[in-house]
C-alpha cells in the first residue's frame, strides 16, 4: 500500500477515535456554596440573604447555625434567596442541603446585636405662613416630627416619649404637637426631648429565647419669642426715641432698610419732629398679629409697614 494512502487512513482513524471519545454535552458542575450576601445580620433574625454557589436544585433548603432558614426560594442552579433565623451573637455555619448533600459555607454569616434606632431629625413647624423652623410663640401649638429608622424594627412598633422643659406635648408616636409655655422670661431656647424605645426578642449565646431592648434619645432646641410683646417693645423704643427729640436715625434704629416705605417713614420722622412733640402716652395692651409673610407689615391688611 502506497504510504501516502497509509497515512491518510491513520488520519482518518485518529479522528475517528477523536469524534468518538467527545462528550455529549458540558459537565455538571459539582454542587458548592460560594458565598452569602450580607454577610452579618440582627440576631433578632429576619435578614434576607442571597447565596450563591452551583447546582442548587428545586426543594433545597438552609440552615444558618443549626436553626432553619425561612422564605427558602431556589431562584436558579447558582442562587438561593432565604431569610436567616433568630441566632445568637457570633459567627455561624450556612448550609445548604440539596441533592441528598450538606453543601457548608463555614462561619459564612455573623450575627450581631440588635442595632439601637436611629433619631435622624427633629422638626418643629408652626402653622403660620412662611413662620421659621424651630420657632415658637407664646402659648402657640406647633407641630414636632421626628423621623426615626431602624434596620430590624418597624418604626411603628418603636415606642415613643416626648417631653420638654416647659409647655405640654399632645399626643404619641413620631408626630406630636406642643404647646409653647404662657409666659417665657426673655427670648431664648427651650429644649424638647425624644426618647425612642425598641423591644425585640433574641436568642442569647446559650440558644435561649430572651427579650432585649435598645433606647435612644435625640433632642431639639426651639428659639422661644413673645412676639406681641416684641413689637410693643418696639413701639415704645420708637415713641421713646420721638418724644425725646433724638436723631431722626435713631427713631428709627428698629426699622428695616430693606422694607418698602421706610424711607417715607423716615421723611414723617423728621416732618413731625418739628411740628409735633409727645409730652405723655399710654400704649394700652397691644393687639398685633405676626404672620410671617416675608412682607414688612404686621397686618395683613396693610400695604407696606407704619409706625
Amino acid at each position: 500500500m502506497p504510504s501516502s494512502r497509509l497515512a491518510s487512513l491513520v488520519a482518518l482513524s485518529a479522528l475517528a477515535a477523536a469524534c468518538g471519545s467527545s462528550p455529549s454535552g458540558p459537565s455538571t458542575p459539582t454542587p458548592r456554596v460560594t458565598s452569602i450576601t450580607p454577610t452579618a445580620g440582627s440576631t433578632a433574625g429576619g435578614t434576607a440573604v442571597t447565596i450563591s454557589g452551583a447546582s442548587f436544585a428545586g426543594g433545597a433548603t438552609v440552615s444558618i447555625g443549626g436553626a432553619a432558614a425561612a422564605q427558602v426560594t431556589v431562584v436558579d442552579p447558582a442562587t438561593i434567596t432565604a431569610v436567616v433565623p433568630a441566632h445568637g451573637a457570633g459567627s455561624a455555619d450556612v448550609v445548604v442541603t440539596t441533592g441528598g448533600q450538606n453543601l457548608t459555607l463555614p462561619g459564612g454569616f455573623t450575627y450581631v446585636s440588635n442595632a439601637p434606632p436611629s433619631i435622624v431629625s427633629i422638626a418643629v413647624k408652626g402653622s403660620k405662613p412662611r413662620e421659621p423652623p424651630q420657632f415658637a410663640d407664646l402659648d402657640e401649638t406647633v407641630t414636632v416630627s421626628a423621623t426615626v429608622t431602624d434596620a430590624e424594627t418597624p418604626v411603628s412598633q418603636l415606642t415613643f416619649a416626648w417631653s420638654a422643659e416647659a409647655g405640654a406635648v399632645s399626643g404619641s408616636g413620631a408626630s406630636v404637637t406642643w404647646t409653647a409655655p404662657h409666659a417665657f422670661t426673655t427670648p431664648g431656647n427651650l429644649t424638647l426631648t425624644l426618647t425612642v424605645t425598641e423591644r425585640f426578642q433574641t436568642t442569647n449565646s446559650a440558644g435561649v429565647q430572651a427579650s432585649g431592648e435598645n433606647q435612644v434619645k435625640g433632642t431639639t432646641t426651639v428659639r422661644m419669642h413673645d412676639s406681641r410683646k416684641e413689637v410693643s417693645d418696639l413701639a415704645v423704643n420708637f415713641l421713646t426715641a420721638f418724644s425725646q427729640q433724638l436723631a431722626p436715625e435713631v427713631v428709627m434704629a428698629n426699622f428695616s432698610r430693606n422694607c418698602a416705605g421706610t424711607n417715607a417713614e423716615l421723611s414723617d420722622v423728621q416732618h413731625n419732629q418739628v411740628d409735633f412733640a409727645i409730652s405723655n402716652y399710654n400704649l394700652g395692651v397691644p393687639d398685633t398679629s405676626v404672620g410671617f409673610t416675608g412682607r414688612c407689615p404686621f397686618r395683613p391688611d396693610h400695604a407696606v409697614g407704619d409706625a
